[in-house]
């Protein structure tokens, strides 16, 4: 510190000398206001400032899914236990493919079930596999 910074005027124009306290109380303070203005700046930007944005999304590739046919209201149940060996099922929202006798597969709804014939082939269209559900 320089002896400038330690010298302040008083009304009167005569030197008064403040300690070190003060003088980091008043940088503490000015860091404050500018950490302050700078917050709220970047807040008010972020409400009034840019586009909106597109929503994602999703496309199916119906050539991965013809293999096996689609499984309808009427015969969804015999459709799963028709799965050939090492056959999954993923939902139409979801990113995780299950086996049919998983707990996962059964809380599908009939109508958003999609059906692969392997759990290669669900990868491939980038499904992961459910952390409560493994190959017996």
């Amino acid at each position: 510190m320089s002896l400038t910074e330690l010298i302040h005027f008083d009304k009167d124009g005569e030197p008064e000398k403040t300690g070190w306290r003060g003088l980091v109380l008043e940088k503490l303070f000015l860091a404050l206001v500018i950490i302050l203005v700078a917050t709220l700046g970047f807040g008010v930007g972020r409400l009034t400032g840019g586009e909106e944005s597109e929503p994602v999304r999703i496309e199916y590739d119906s050539t991965l899914t013809t293999n096996y046919p689609q499984p309808t209201t009427e015969n969804a149940a015999s459709a799963i236990q028709a799965l050939p060996e090492g056959g999954v099922v993923v939902s139409k929202s979801g990113s995780k493919y299950h086996y049919p006798y998983c707990t996962g597969a059964k809380q599908i709804k009939e109508e958003n079930k999609i059906s692969f014939v392997s759990a290669k082939e669900a990868e491939a269209a980038g499904y992961i596999l459910a952390t409560n559900c493994s190959p017996r």
